[in-house]
């Protein structure tokens, strides 16, 4: 649940001020600003089928970002290859973009306190772990000082996502897909604005856990 998001905020925003700029953030793959997804029709690990594609949006029609705020048009999509981690945990070293050499087998949603979506999908090869992939769909934060850009907006790219604490993937009855227990301080950084030239990247820490289902 964005444990350390706060304090990070209020230190990057005093470092921000000091450089008279503002800092923000939007998703990218670290390959422009269009961010990417692996849950559209055409891809070839979904299978042909429309199952994953409507629980995902059914879970981000259903959570919404906080009032007054909006989610980012795109989402940004890392994936990490092999049966990293040990148990329901999974981690390594995550690169931009997403596995389609294979077929997801498994969908799991987690959801931070600001709203934040990740979605993870198992990519597997006849019984064989491909890898995973991590899809991130944030929602705008605008900056608490007036007259600086937003913290969080669509003109910034996301891009090195890590989880150095891992992701632990579970599954609960209620949900009909699986879901992150724990994604804890997760760390992506935040680029510069495109159309500000005075704003800075900086890191943005982030946790993530099961959302409730009725």
């Amino acid at each position: 649940m964005k444990f350390r998001f706060s304090r990070s905020l209020q230190i990057t925003l005093t470092a921000c001020l000091l450089l008279l700029g503002a800092c923000g953030k939007k998703n990218s793959t670290g390959t422009g600003l269009s961010g990417t997804s692996p849950f559209y029709a055409g891809n070839p690990a979904l299978g042909g089928g429309s199952g994953y594609i409507d629980q995902y949006n059914k879970v981000k029609s259903s959570i919404s970002c906080l009032p007054g705020r909006s989610r980012l048009l795109n989402d940004v999509s890392f994936y990490v290859s092999g049966p990293s981690g040990s148990g329901s945990t999974i981690g390594g070293n995550w690169q931009s973009g997403f596995i389609t050499n294979g077929t997801v087998t498994n969908l799991y949603v987690g959801v931070s306190a600001y709203r934040d979506l990740m979605f993870v999908t198992k990519v597997t090869n006849g019984g064989t772990v491909v890898g995973y992939n991590v899809t991130l769909s944030f929602c705008e934060v605008p900056n608490a000082i007036s007259g600086y850009p937003a913290l969080i907006s669509n003109d910034r790219p996301l891009v090195n996502f890590q989880a150095p604490n891992g992701i632990v993937l579970g599954s609960t009855v209620s949900c009909g897909y699986g879901v992150v227990w724990g994604a804890i301080n997760t760390i992506i950084t935040s680029n510069a604005s495109t159309t500000n030239p005075y704003t800075m990247a900086f890191p943005v820490y982030t946790s993530f856990a099961s959302p409730q289902c009725n």
